[in-house]
């Protein structure tokens, strides 16, 4: 058994272990991140989504994925316009086939259907929305009344 002679010679040695173990992981993970079909998040969103999905169902899913798609969309057309601007037609047609691929995948997810919480999901977000409107709105009727 080790034994350290002070907290700071504890850490040293801790730290040391740590970086000694460092190349034996990163070679067992390495072909993992390797795989150019590797789909990976952060812990953080993998919570938030699973917390979503408990309380709405897989409507959360489908939602979250339609969001990020039309994100996915509209950085592609933002790109697409740059590529044009400095004349790199060749990538901004090959941007452009890419964008058509995501607009199909928005156009076929838009048809399929939740199992669960379409309803629930529907109202939450209506809250949201009425809440954020109300709070613009009285935002805005503060400033004016400080305005006069």
């Amino acid at each position: 058994m080790a034994s350290f002679d002070t907290v700071d010679d504890f850490l040293r040695k801790t730290r040391e272990a740590k970086r000694k173990q460092r190349p034996d992981i990163e070679s067992l993970v390495e072909e993992t991140f390797e795989d150019p079909h590797v789909i990976a998040i952060t812990p953080d969103l993998g919570d938030q989504i699973l917390h979503l999905t408990e309380e709405y169902g897989d409507e959360a899913l489908r939602q979250i994925a339609l969001f990020a798609l039309g994100k996915w969309f509209a950085y592609h057309n933002a790109y697409i316009e740059e590529l044009v601007e400095v004349d790199k037609i060749k990538e901004a047609l090959s941007s452009t086939m890419d964008a058509t691929r995501i607009g199909q995948c928005i156009t076929m997810l838009e048809t399929v259907g939740s199992f669960s919480g379409n309803d629930e999901w529907i109202a939450m977000v209506k809250q949201l929305a009425i809440g954020s409107v109300c709070d613009e709105y009285n935002r805005r009727e503060d400033q004016g009344e400080a305005d006069e």
